[in-house]
């Protein structure tokens, strides 16, 4: 009963506190992650509206490529972090704590991953080609 009374008053399991702001991070950076994806859709408009203005095209595509590094972090520590939780409730999963809380196993499965890549990859490399349309510059 006491460790009901604790629970309403708002006080939580160290691990699950720890839990929640992990979560809540990685929440911020998805948050983040679209952000930056509207932001870079936004500057590739913005090109093709300025397409004559060699000066406005050069602060645009510096912008573009500021929001897909961005984006890219973002992901990157997304992804990371999200593993990095389900492997910590994968390794707290089947044992008892100090409260006699046992967590039961999560099952995750994976699927198409290549898919997704392979996805991802085709996106940038038109994302690649149409801005190197819109600035008349060749990559190769």
């Amino acid at each position: 009963m006491a460790g009901a009374e604790t629970e309403t008053k708002g006080h939580q399991d160290p691990f699950v506190e720890a839990r929640l702001e992990a979560l809540h991070e990685i929440d911020t950076k998805l948050v983040s992650i679209l952000d930056h994806s509207s932001s870079a859709l936004e500057n590739l408009t913005n090109l093709k509206k300025n397409a004559s203005n060699p000066d406005k095209i050069a602060a645009i595509q510096k912008d573009f490529e500021t929001d897909v590094q961005n984006f890219y972090r973002d992901l990157e520590y997304a992804s990371i972090n999200l593993k990095k939780e389900i492997k910590t409730l994968d390794d707290r999963s089947g044992k008892t704590d100090a409260n006699g809380i046992t967590m039961l196993p999560i099952n995750i499965n994976r699927k198409a991953t290549w898919a997704g890549r392979a996805k991802m990859e085709t996106q940038v490399d038109e994302l690649k080609q149409l801005l190197e349309k819109k600035t008349g510059t060749d990559s190769a």
